[in-house]
């Protein structure tokens, strides 16, 4: 049986925020000694975080108290981004017979690479969660997230990895009574297979082609054309492109399968277009290209960002089949939310509408963990919903 509870809480005083965000969510959860709190917390609380994390320990009880500093908070009842001179703070409390959680705290001299990444996957292999899912919350100072995952991998190569790059000036991190800037903390968790939806905010336009000429992270030719002018096709052929473009992003997208047809949304990996060059035609991609692999260009919009949380939402409505989540974690891009919708609490209510309520509490982040397919990736402008199903119970 898996017992959560999430909360909130917003005041001057970082100490009452956090203190009335647990209370809340340990309340709801009717857990007494509780396996984990998670603490998301707006940079405000800094000159504070460690009285707030002492009061927490003293008030709940938990076994181990982790989180992060963030843009935003977020529960089930709404996202706090905006919150002025005052602090907002996100908890979950939660406790489980069934579930596995083996936490952890990176503090590496030498920056957030490989070697940290290295020393979170190990924790979870020592504990022998081969399959277990990661879930990172690094600090944003010296990170390196593609060495980080390759680190993970080399350890653990059948570990999920989900979370999201923490945000503040400075950035911080909490694990039990320590406050820490440029570590990374973070759990490991098995016993149920969880379920994840990654939207990244993006609507496909054109036609997916081959790259027919490229190297690196140049793209010079696609389908033997000009990489730029395959681009302006794409545009041109996108509905009411003028409106859009005013407030789009253009990005490219890397087929996962190529194989796959036909390529959907949410079948390729979206990336940064970072150049483009009018002279000789080429893009560059915020990745490596290879020559044979399929590339799509994407726009994103709030339109397109609604559109693609909802294909997410059903999606992971059908994996879950019914059964009732006990519990969530959303992990969205600090340039999502209000900024990009111009409203608040949009992502939340999107996923009660589909979901239903239950507990989940997120951040808004500088950058997400997720994995596409088989692989672990880094993404930007992505919003990460992973789901524990309850147990033997089927949804009412």
């Amino acid at each position: 049986m898996i017992r959560a509870g999430s909360g909130s809480g917003r005041a001057r005083d970082p100490v009452d925020a956090g203190l009335d965000a647990a209370l809340a969510a340990q309340q709801r959860s009717g857990v007494t000694d509780p396996d984990l709190c998670l603490v998301f917390t707006t940079p405000a609380a800094l000159p504070q975080a460690g009285s707030m994390l002492t009061v927490i320990h003293r008030a709940i009880g938990a076994r181990v108290v982790l989180g992060l500093s963030g843009a935003g908070v977020l529960t089930e009842r709404g996202e706090h981004e905006e919150v002025g001179d005052e602090t907002a703070v996100a908890a979950l409390v939660l406790g489980s017979d069934t579930l596995r959680i083996r936490p952890f705290l990176v503090d590496e001299t030498g920056g957030l690479g490989s070697a940290a990444g290295t020393v979170a996957g190990g924790r979870a292999i020592e504990a022998r969660m081969d399959d277990a899912l990661l879930v990172v919350l690094p600090d944003p100072v010296e990170l390196a997230p593609d060495e980080v995952l390759q680190g993970i991998n080399e350890v653990g190569s059948r570990l999920r990895v989900v979370g999201a790059v923490g945000v503040g000036a400075p950035a911080f991190e909490l694990y039990n009574s320590q406050v820490a800037r440029g570590a990374m903390v973070g759990f490991a968790v098995d016993g149920v297979e969880p379920v994840l939806g990654v939207a990244q905010g993006c609507q496909p336009i054109g036609e997916p082609f081959v790259i027919t000429r490229g190297d690196g992270r140049v793209v010079r030719e696609i389908a033997g054309r000009p990489a730029l002018d395959v681009l302006r096709q794409a545009i041109g052929e996108l509905p009411d492109a003028e409106r859009r473009l005013r407030a789009a992003g253009i990005f490219a997208g890397l087929a996962m399968d190529p194989a796959k047809s036909p390529l959907l949304r949410g079948d390729f990996l979206v990336r940064n277009l970072v150049n483009a060059d009018h002279g000789s035609g080429v893009v560059a991609v915020a990745d490596s290209i290879h020559v044979g692999q399929t590339i799509q260009f994407h726009i994103r919009d709030a339109q397109a960002a609604a559109e693609d949380l909802a294909t997410t939402l059903e999606a992971i409505a059908a994996a879950l089949g019914g059964r009732r989540p006990a519990f969530g974690l959303y992990f969205n891009c600090a340039g999502r939310g209000r900024g990009l919708y111009g409203a608040p609490d949009h992502d939340v209510r999107m996923i009660r509408a589909r979901l239903g309520a239950f507990p989940l509490v997120g951040f808004f982040g500088n950058g997400e963990f997720a994995p596409l397919g088989p692989r672990n990736f880094f993404h930007t402008y992505t919003g990460v919903l992973v789901l524990f199903p309850q147990t033997g119970e089927a949804a009412p």
